[in-house]
């Protein structure tokens, strides 16, 4: 079980990030500007970037990893980032919690000291990534009602999730800042 996390982002997939942005300008978050990760493959927009565990929208653009992803379960959340301490000695942690380290990772922790982890049935991928300190900072995105069986919450619980994220039966919804928001309207 990782004991020194913090949430860092939420990331959602979707078709458009201009048009998820457009439906969240009424509420009057801040909207970052349009970016574009080439080696990613992304069109990027991040949601009140400069708070802690802010929303990132993610629009594919090329052919890749994040295109596979929306053409094989939809626009939806995509990951759930952390920060930790020490990502080898929290990833080794996990031993037994149920995550799977993801093969990718065998790169991006050399690489950008960031490790993925999966798990069959869960709907999203977990991001962990290192940080010379954890903020103290409110969060932007307050809960997650996440559709996922009940029995992902102890795999919430090994990663320090179960306070931000519950699994639910219903749709997913995400509350921002007090605002509550039904995925559904926001990745349509």
């Amino acid at each position: 079980m990782i004991l020194n996390s913090r949430p860092s982002h939420v990331a959602i997939l979707v078709r458009s990030v201009q048009k998820a942005a457009e439906y969240l300008r009424p509420f009057g978050f801040l909207i970052g500007p349009e970016e574009v990760w080439e080696g990613e493959g992304t069109k990027e927009i991040y949601v009140e970037r400069e708070k802690a565990n802010s929303l990132l929208l993610m629009e594919p653009i090329k052919p890749g990893a994040y295109r596979r992803a929306l053409e094989k379960r939809g626009p939806g959340i995509h990951h759930l980032a952390i920060d930790v301490l020490n990502l080898e000695e929290d990833i080794a942690s996990l031993a037994r919690s149920g995550w799977l380290l993801h093969p990718t990772s065998l790169k991006t922790i050399a690489q950008s000291r960031t490790a993925y982890l999966a798990r069959p049935g869960f709907p999203a991928l977990i991001e962990v990534q290192e940080r010379e300190e954890l903020g103290d900072e409110k969060f932007f995105v307050e809960r997650i009602s996440l559709q996922a069986e009940i029995s992902a919450s102890k795999l919430l619980q090994a990663i320090g999730l179960e306070s931000m994220v519950a699994t639910s039966t219903s749709p997913t919804e995400i509350v921002l800042s007090g605002q509550r928001i039904r995925l559904q309207e926001l990745i349509m």
